[in-house]
């Protein structure tokens, strides 16, 4: 059972607004200059028009095309063609950073960014580290093919040698909470982090980590 919890916890992770209801719209012209998006910057609890604005952008930069039509909040996706940095590192290519705000008054109250296959994700983890000190919650899991703890695609044991890492911090500055998930493939080098920040003041905070399954992966 807590091999299928586990692997039900990664799948709703890695599925951003599975099931929602949203539709197609018409995008504007984009913002065809490359900025750099210094992510540490982004300030949570504030409306996203200010937080897009000091990067030179506005909602009609969305690299998303899609509106959520039946929920309460909104979300902006950058273009992964900008340039992103966090403190001092370059973090170079991106899959996806979506910051969700609310509808009614435009207030931001979560962020979420993924890396695929990036060397610089340790990197990162140390960035963090270095700004939040000592982190509120940290687990290793390790899967071996003698000692399988994780079900693969198709519910079978894992036979391939993965460590996954659960980290959390907390940015007391700025009345957030970090959630990190980063899993290594060691046979395939390959690897995916997951951050996702949210405000800890905000009406968001206790349904946004059930919807994201945090509460199934950062327990004690």
């Amino acid at each position: 059972m807590k091999k299928i919890l586990f692997l039900l916890s990664i799948l709703l992770l890695s599925n951003s607004c599975t099931g929602q209801d949203k539709k197609e719209v018409k995008s504007s012209v984009h913002n065809t200059r490359k900025e750099i998006i210094q992510i540490d910057k982004i300030v949570l609890n504030k409306s996203v028009d200010t937080i897009l604005k000091d990067f030179n952008l506005t909602k009609n930069d969305n690299y998303s095309t899609t509106y959520n039509l039946n929920l309460d909040y909104e979300e902006f996706s950058f273009s992964p063609d900008n340039v992103f940095k966090y403190d001092n590192l370059s973090i170079g290519k991106i899959n996806s950073l979506i910051i969700y705000y609310l509808k009614n008054d435009s207030n931001a109250f979560v962020y979420e960014l993924e890396l695929e296959n990036n060397n610089n994700c340790e990197s990162l983890i140390a960035e963090f580290n270095k700004k939040f000190g000592k982190q509120v919650y940290y687990k290793k899991l390790e899967n071996t093919k003698k000692h399988p703890i994780f079900l693969d695609e198709n519910g079978k044991q894992e036979t391939r040698h993965i460590t996954e890492e659960s980290i959390q911090w907390n940015d007391e500055k700025n009345g957030s909470s970090y959630y990190i998930i980063y899993r290594k493939n060691l046979d395939s080098r390959e690897n995916k982090l997951t951050a996702i920040v949210i405000s800890n003041s905000s009406k968001k905070f206790a349904e946004w980590k059930d919807y994201r399954s945090l509460n199934m992966v950062f327990t004690e």
